[in-house]
């Protein structure tokens, strides 16, 4: 039961150093050398705003041309849980880069999108919506309009089964550009993950342990973001990602946890993923980059 650390999302979303001069993350190492932890934000208040919870995609910066992502979301809050589910395909030019200026330093956000046409998941044609990147500058929170994206969505619903995503199967998605000219490419989702946290011990008498379970699949990749929820903003903090997670099971001890709340954290947010990972190539969309994940949001208010 006792896995954790020491090298990870990705998005993956994810990973803390609770502070630059001490990286909690130590902490968590046990005999398992398999396992590793990535910090995904070494302070609160870095630049890019990412939505991890949503997407499962923590580096907003793409490294393809094209991203087609599709994601099942679960959100248990209090015992409640709240199924929904995205799919987007977002066309990047990355001949136009986008740069904020951060006092001296200009540093890259993302790159203007372009529209492709119309883009169908499965028997469902995705909206052209705009898409706006969110990001810090001076400490305030500013968006800036890249271009569109495609996008579909499921729910939100409390029952699981309204407009779930076909887990474990594959879906088709089909690009029609501007001249009639027809692409298709599958898209494999994983298993469906489940997971389940059991609180041990107490904050008030520093013996608080948190252990994570889910379920095990054949498909795809598991990893857990640890995220946590700013006071007074509710604004959901990527902090560090646990990979290479042979077994399905492990404890996240009090230290870690009470480094986490000192941080003016008053919640923390557990991120089951499993994730299919996939890049490719084709004369229309160039380079390609597919993330289709199932995702397990668990929230814990203090």
């Amino acid at each position: 039961m006792n896995n954790l650390i020491k090298n990870i999302v990705i998005l993956i979303f994810i990973i803390i150093v609770i502070s630059c001069d001490d990286p909690a993350p130590t902490e968590l190492v046990n005999n398992n050398d398999e396992v590793s932890v990535d910090i995904i934000n070494p302070q609160p208040d870095s630049f890019v705003i990412t939505g991890y919870d949503s997407t499962g995609i923590t580096n907003p910066i793409p490294v393809k041309k094209s991203v087609i992502s599709l994601s099942g979301i679960k959100n248990t809050i209090k015992g409640k849980t709240y199924y929904k589910g995205y799919g987007e395909a977002v066309f990047f030019d990355t001949t136009k880069p986008v740069y904020i200026n951060s006092g001296n330093i200009k540093r890259l956000i993302g790159y203007k999108t372009l529209e492709f046409g119309k883009v169908r998941f499965g028997i469902d044609t995705a909206k052209i919506v705009p898409f706006y990147l969110k990001y810090r500058e001076n400490y305030q929170i500013k968006d800036t309009l890249l271009g569109v994206k495609h996008v579909i969505s499921y729910g939100p619903a409390k029952i699981p089964s309204v407009n779930r995503l076909p887990y474990g199967n594959n879906i088709k998605v089909l690009f029609r550009n501007r001249f009639d000219k027809l692409t298709e490419l599958t898209v494999k989702l994983p298993e469906e993950i489940v997971g389940k946290i059991k609180i041990t011990g107490s904050k008030e008498k520093n013996n608080l342990r948190i252990n994570l379970d889910w379920n095990k699949g054949s498909l795809g990749t598991d990893e857990i973001i640890v995220g946590g929820i700013l006071k007074n903003r509710k604004e959901l903090i990527p902090l560090f990602r646990i990979k290479n997670l042979k077994d399905n099971s492990f404890v996240i001890p009090n230290s870690f946890i009470k480094k986490i709340l000192e941080r003016d954290y008053d919640a923390i947010v557990f991120s089951f993923i499993r994730k299919i990972r996939k890049s490719n190539s084709t004369s229309r969309l160039g380079d390609i980059y597919f993330a289709s994940q199932s995702i397990h949001n668990i929230w814990i208010v203090f």
